[in-house]
């Protein structure tokens, strides 16, 4: 059975650092909807922010686009900076970087092609807080 979307909300912030705090309200209320736990949240908080403020651009806009579903939060993120898909493609090791963190903190990192440029898609399951749906 295919998990079905319940909200998809899209924000476009300029990537200068102060505005990913706004990203990172936005995945608060929206996971505050859906009753995940907090260390969903904070999971999720970590990995936008971090991602977020390692793009070394300063100009222009990035993009992110957050999809609940029954039991998963997916956030598309992007156009990133050179640096940052580097890193984000590199082998993962022992170093501690970019990707390692992301890992560490929600279930599925990738990288797509799209709208003229490279986005994460970050992925992070949840159970409801107290218990299943």
């Amino acid at each position: 059975m295919e998990a079905q979307v319940q909200d998809i909300v899209e924000i476009t912030i300029p990537r200068e650092r102060d505005f990913s705090i706004v990203a990172g309200l936005v995945v608060g209320g929206v996971a505050a909807r859906h009753d995940v736990t907090l260390e969903v949240l904070d999971d999720l908080q970590l990995a936008l922010g971090s991602l977020l403020e390692h793009d070394e651009d300063d100009q222009g806009e990035l993009t992110v686009l957050l999809r609940v579903s029954d039991h998963a939060i997916d956030v598309s993120v992007g156009p990133l900076g050179g640096r940052t898909v580097s890193e984000l493609e590199a082998e993962r090791g022992e170093s501690i970087g970019l990707r390692r963190l992301l890992d560490a903190t929600v279930g599925d990192v990738s990288l797509s092609e799209h709208d003229g440029g490279t986005w994460a898609e970050l992925r992070k399951g949840f159970t409801v807080a107290g218990g299943a749906r």
